[in-house]
């Protein structure tokens, strides 16, 4: 059977270096790339992508860039220099600011000769209902309006989106099977009281056509995080051991 553990990637939404090097130690080799947010960003700063570097770890930076194209292509450029597998950016931003972010993207990677990030797009968060949808301003459902924003993501460049998998399906319809997608949300059981309302199982992500399975909360939230990355692969591994069996 072959592991499936390198389309994991484990979010360090925590704010101290020694709750990453805690996780990261229960983990172990069951996850190559960590997804580095707002919260872990923000706390620690360009250390905490340095200290997952020096462990040979993949870094899937997630601050979700969203401002002037000059503006982003410049942040892009120094988010750069740490070598990241992945850098997201809002799709919302529009297709100059997306364009501007992938100039920089190609003008490193031809400078240095080492490999880009890629680059992947937040279309719609998977905390966001048709409820509140609506009462932003939109007013295209949000399966029309995640549609739309892949397109013109692969239109500007963009490696992939993020997408909840709902969605996933029809994106890898409209734009191929090289077109990254990476899913948050996934769960192995339904959250009472959490704050995603979009979600899957890993199976049901990867059926739907998922590269990419991004988990926090319930591997940060179990009594043994190393166990809940062995369930969560389990599901992933057994859903391609079937598929390959029919």
């Amino acid at each position: 059977m072959v592991r499936q553990h390198h389309r994991l990637i484990l979010a360090l939404d925590v704010p101290t270096m020694e709750e990453v090097n805690q996780i990261v130690d229960s983990v172990g080799d069951l996850v190559d790339c960590y997804k580095v947010g707002m919260e872990a960003f923000y706390s620690m700063g360009h250390t905490v992508l340095a200290q997952l570097a020096s462990r040979n770890k993949q870094v899937f930076v997630d601050l979700k860039l969203h401002d002037i194209p000059t503006t982003v292509g410049k942040t892009v450029k120094a988010l750069c220099q740490f070598s990241p597998a992945f850098i997201t950016l809002h799709a919302a931003g529009g297709i100059k600011m997306l364009k501007a972010a992938k100039e920089e993207v190609e003008l490193w990677e031809s400078r240095t000769q080492r490999p880009r990030p890629k680059l992947l797009a937040i279309t719609v968060l998977t905390s966001l209902g048709e409820r509140d949808w609506v009462e932003i301003g939109y007013q295209s459902p949000i399966r029309e309006s995640v549609l739309r924003m892949a397109v013109m993501c692969k239109e500007a460049g963009m490696d992939g989106v993020v997408a909840a998998p709902q969605e996933a399906a029809a994106i890898r319809a409209l734009c191929g099977s090289d077109f990254l997608i990476a899913t948050p949300g996934i769960r192995l059981q339904p959250e009472r009281d959490g704050d995603q309302t979009r979600t899957a199982t890993p199976a049901q992500a990867i059926k739907a056509g998922a590269h990419y399975l991004i988990v926090g909360r319930p591997v940060l939230a179990a009594g043994s995080p190393r166990e809940e990355v062995k369930h969560i692969l389990q599901d992933m591994d057994e859903y391609m051991a079937q598929t390959k069996a029919r």
